[in-house]
């Protein structure tokens, strides 16, 4: 069974990760985050030892930089 620290990732290390893989900034990254999650496409969940952060699966971490990559 996985771990939750395996599995998920705070909020913040998925923006840097995002924009490691993209050159986008913070605000073109969390303009993204927001439309995906209304499309349902991904989701963050409180973190039940810490409620001021939020955590975000590793998939939809690569979800969000496949939307933001380019396709030529």
């Amino acid at each position: 069974m996985p771990t939750m620290s395996t599995e998920f990732i705070q909020k913040s290390q998925a923006i840097t990760e995002v924009s490691q893989a993209t050159g986008y900034g913070r605000f073109v990254i969390e303009k993204k985050m927001a439309e995906l999650m209304g499309a349902g496409k991904i989701r963050l969940i409180n973190d039940p030892g810490d409620g001021r952060r939020q955590l975000m699966r590793k998939e939809d971490v690569q979800v969000i930089i496949d939307a933001l990559t380019p396709k030529f």
